[in-house]
């Protein structure tokens, strides 16, 4: 078996969010996962264990509608930092409405790797309250 870095790990569970790719990323999600998000977010707060399927149904909710396409659902992650579990990852946010608004959102994640899969993530958005404010009038 070849052993990944932590980086690889994170990268790998954020390449099975672009590709919308849930099956991969069940095997990834280690099985204490925890989310972080701000909770002014329709997904935030703090999802443990069996209700990050909750809170990922709830954000596909939001997001499908808003990431039509692959350019969308491209994030462009650069590793930061890492160091032991901790990984810390830029990417932009992206999307588009209906009325063809669109948004991208920078973004700064801390993810911790345990026992080769994800075990938590929390996310920072640079501009949270754009954010919010696209997502009120996003029009799906």
């Amino acid at each position: 078996m070849t052993h990944r870095s932590n980086s690889e790990i994170v990268l790998d569970v954020l390449d099975a969010v672009e590709a919308r790719d849930v099956e991969r990323l069940g095997a990834l999600y280690h099985p204490e996962i925890e989310f972080n998000w701000p909770p002014s977010l329709p997904y935030g707060g703090t999802h443990r264990g069996a209700d990050v399927s909750t809170m990922s149904y709830r954000f596909a909710g939001v997001w499908a509608p808003l990431q039509p396409t692959e350019a969308e659902r491209r994030m462009d992650p650069i590793v930061v930092a890492a160091s032991g579990d901790d990984v810390i990852v830029r990417y932009t946010w992206k999307g588009r409405d209906s009325a063809g608004r669109s948004i991208a959102a920078d973004t700064l994640a801390h993810y911790e790797v345990r026992d080769g899969k994800l075990a938590r993530a929390r996310m920072y958005h640079y501009d949270l309250t754009g954010l919010l404010d696209f997502l009120s009038a996003a029009k799906p």
